[in-house]
C-alpha cells in the first residue's frame, strides 16, 4: 500500500509540474496581454516666484458665481498655499506621481521673491516637492554663477538672503546649454514610479541669449532644442529609461485662448502656432511627452503621436498626464492630459506653506507695503494694436527723467517684454495707492539704467529692428519717452516703414548724435536690438526700479487719461487683404 500511494503522489507531482509548465508558457505567449502600468506626471511651468495668494493677485479666471447662478466673476487662482494644496489632492488621486518644473520657476519675481533673491521660490519648489525642472531663460535673469549659487545653496559672506538657505533639492536640467562641447547641467535624469523608469531631457529655449543679458551668459551656448534632446536619448536608454520626456523651455499659442479654453478634449488644438511647433515635429520618436512653456498659454494637444502640453503661469494651472505604459516594453498604450485650475476658492490653504511665507513677510514687508505714490488711474501695459503702452511710456519717462537730472540726454526707450504688470497691479478706484510691491512686480529685474550715445541713423535702424524675426502687423514695439515720436505703416518695407520720426519736435537727423537711455539689458542687445551694442559713452546712472518709484513721487498726481500715444499705426489692418 505504501509504495501504490508514492507512485500516486509522484504521479500527481508530475501533472502538477507539467502544468506550471504549461502556465510559464503561456505567460510567455505573445497573445498574452501584456501588463500595464499608470504613470501620472504633474507639471508646473512659469512660476515667476509667485508665492503669495494677493498682492500681486497670481492670475485670475472665470468662476461660477455662487450668487447669480448661470453667470460667472473673475477669481483668484495660485498662490503657495493654495497650489500645495491641490498637489497633495491630485496626488492622493493617483496613487503615486512625479512632479516636475518646465522653467521660468524664478526671475521676473514679485517683490516677495526678487528681494530675496528667488531663494524663497526654490524652498517652494522642495516643499512642493519637485523632482526636477529645466531652467528658463528666466533662470539666467541674474547670470550663470548666481543661477549656480541658487542651485547649490552657496551663501555669500554676509549669508543668504532667506535664513537656512540650502538650495535646490531636485536637479535643474538642460541637454542645449553648453559649454564648450558639453552641458553645462545635467542634461537628463531618470526618475522611477511604478517600476518604470523615466528620462526627462530638458532644453531651454535657443533665443535665451537674446533675451537676457549677454555677460550673464558668457561663454555658454544655447543651441537647438529638439537636437539636443535626441542626442541624449541613446544614452537614457543605456541607463535602463523605458519611457521618455521631454522637458522644454518654448511654446506655442492657440486660437482659442482668448475664450478661456485651457483643455481640448479632442486634443487637437486648432490653430496651434510657435516654435514649440517645430521642435515637435523634429523630435525623436521615442519622446512620448512635451511638456512646454514660456509663452505662458494653456493647451493640451496631441502632435506627431505624442501629447503637447502647457499649463499657462504663475502656479494658476497644474498640468496632468497620465500614460498607460506596457511594462514589458514601455511603450505607450495611452496617453491622456488635462490642466486643473487652482482656483483659491476651490483648494484651502495649507498650513505648510505658512512658515515660509510668514518669513519672507518678516523680512521683505516693511519694504513692500510701502506706499510710494497715488495714481488719478491704473497705468496699464495694454495698448492699442501698433501703438505703445501708458505704463510703457511712464517707464520710459521716468528714466529720461532720472537721467536728466544728472546730465543732457535726448530720448529713452523701454522694451515692452520688461513690464510685467499693471500699476498698481490690481484696479480699485482713484486716488490709487501704489506701493514698493506693485512697484516691483512692473519692473522685477533689477537692471541698470544706463546712457550711451547712438547717431540718428543707429536709431532709426534701432526701430527697425522692432521687426526682426517679426511679422510686418506684429512688431516688438518699443515703448519711448515723450520726446520721440512716429508713424509707421505695415504694408511698406521694413526700411521705408517708419514715418517722420521726431526727438523733442524735431526731425531725426542721420548724422547728429543723441545720447539714449535704456536699461542694461537693452544696452547689451536683448530682446534682438542688437544696434544698442553700438552705442557709445556708456554711463551707468542707477536702477530702474530708482527711476520708477523717484517718478511716481514726483509726478504721480499727474498721471491722468488720456494717455496720448507716441507711436501710431497708419494702415488700417482691417481693411488689408
Amino acid at each position: 500500500m505504501k509504495s501504490f500511494i508514492s507512485g500516486r503522489r509522484t504521479a500527481l507531482l508530475g501533472v502538477l509540474a507539467s502544468l506550471s509548465a504549461l502556465a510559464a508558457c503561456s505567460l510567455l505567449s505573445p497573445s498574452a496581454p501584456a501588463p500595464t502600468r499608470t504613470l501620472t506626471l504633474l507639471a508646473i511651468n512659469d512660476l515667476h516666484g509667485h508665492l503669495q495668494t494677493s498682492n500681486p493677485v497670481p492670475w485670475t479666471y472665470p468662476v461660477n458665481d455662487p450668487a447669480r447662478p448661470g453667470a460667472t466673476l473673475q477669481a483668484a487662482h495660485g498662490g503657495l498655499p493654495h497650489l500645495m494644496t491641490a498637489l497633495n489632492t491630485l496626488r492622493t488621486q493617483a496613487g503615486s506621481s512625479l512632479t516636475v518644473g518646465v522653467g521660468d520657476m524664478i526671475g521676473g519675481s514679485p517683490l516677495g521673491s526678487s528681494l530675496l533673491k528667488d531663494e524663497p521660490t526654490i524652498e517652494a519648489l522642495n516643499q512642493l516637492g519637485v523632482t526636477v525642472s529645466v531652467v528658463g531663460n528666466h533662470e539666467f535673469d541674474a547670470g550663470r554663477d548666481e543661477l549656480m549659487r541658487r542651485i547649490q545653496g552657496q551663501c555669500p559672506a554676509g549669508g543668504c538672503a532667506l535664513p537656512g538657505y540650502r538650495g535646490a533639492r531636485f536637479e535643474y536640467i538642460a541637454a542645449n546649454v553648453l559649454e564648450g562641447e558639453q552641458p553645462w547641467l545635467k542634461p537628463y535624469v531618470i526618475r522611477e514610479l511604478n517600476g518604470l523608469k523615466i528620462a526627462f531631457i530638458g532644453a531651454v529655449t535657443r533665443d535665451t541669449p537674446s533675451i537676457v543679458s549677454a555677460s550673464g551668459i558668457r561663454g555658454l551656448r544655447f543651441t537647438e532644442e529638439a537636437q539636443a534632446i535626441n542626442r541624449f536619448v541613446p544614452a537614457a536608454r543605456a541607463e535602463g529609461a523605458q519611457v521618455f520626456v521631454a522637458l522644454v523651455h518654448e511654446g506655442g499659442r492657440v486660437a482659442n485662448q482668448a475664450a478661456g479654453v485651457v483643455n481640448d478634449p479632442t486634443y487637437a488644438c486648432e490653430g496651434l502656432e510657435g516654435a514649440i511647433v517645430g521642435i515637435n515635429e523634429r523630435l525623436d520618436p521615442a519622446i512620448s511627452v512635451v511638456f512646454s512653456a514660456h509663452t505662458h498659454q494653456a493647451y493640451t494637444c496631441k502632435r506627431n503621436g505624442r501629447l503637447l502640453v502647457q499649463g499657462q503661469a504663475y502656479g494658476a494651472l497644474i498640468s496632468e498626464v497620465r500614460l498607460e505604459v506596457d511594462a514589458r516594453t514601455g511603450a505607450v498604450n495611452t496617453a491622456t492630459a488635462f490642466n486643473h485650475k487652482v482656483a483659491q476658492s476651490a483648494y484651502a490653504a495649507s498650513p505648510e506653506a505658512k512658515p515660509l511665507l510668514d518669513e519672507v513677510e518678516r523680512l521683505t514687508g516693511p519694504i513692500k507695503n510701502k506706499t510710494i505714490a497715488t495714481l488719478p488711474a491704473q497705468l496699464t501695459r495694454r495698448s492699442a494694436a501698433g501703438s505703445d503702452s501708458p505704463l510703457g511710456g511712464v517707464i520710459a519717462d521716468a528714466q529720461l527723467a532720472y537721467v536728466r537730472k544728472l546730465m543732457p540726454a535726448d530720448v529713452a526707450f523701454m522694451n515692452p517684454g520688461g513690464v510685467r504688470a499693471d500699476l498698481p497691479v490690481v484696479a480699485s478706484p482713484p486716488p490709487i495707492s501704489v506701493s514698493m510691491a506693485d512697484a516691483f512686480a512692473t519692473q522685477p529685474f533689477g537692471n541698470d539704467v544706463v546712457v550711451l550715445s547712438l547717431s540718428g541713423a543707429q536709431i532709426l535702424e534701432l526701430l527697425q529692428q522692432q521687426w526682426a524675426g517679426r511679422e510686418a502687423d506684429s512688431p516688438r514695439l518699443l515703448q519711448p519717452s515723450q520726446s520721440l515720436s512716429y508713424r509707421w505703416d505695415a504694408r511698406l518695407p521694413i526700411e521705408q516703414r517708419i514715418i517722420d520720426v521726431r526727438i523733442n519736435g524735431a526731425s531725426i537727423e542721420p548724422t547728429r548724435s543723441y545720447r539714449v537711455v535704456v536699461n542694461s539689458f537693452m544696452a547689451e542687445g536683448g530682446d534682438r536690438f542688437a544696434v544698442l551694442r553700438q552705442g557709445t559713452a556708456r554711463q551707468i546712472v542707477g536702477q530702474d526700479i530708482e527711476a520708477l518709484v523717484d517718478y511716481l513721487q514726483q509726478r504721480g498726481d499727474a498721471l491722468r487719461p488720456p494717455f496720448v500715444p507716441r507711436v501710431t499705426r497708419v494702415d488700417a489692418p482691417a481693411a488689408r487683404p
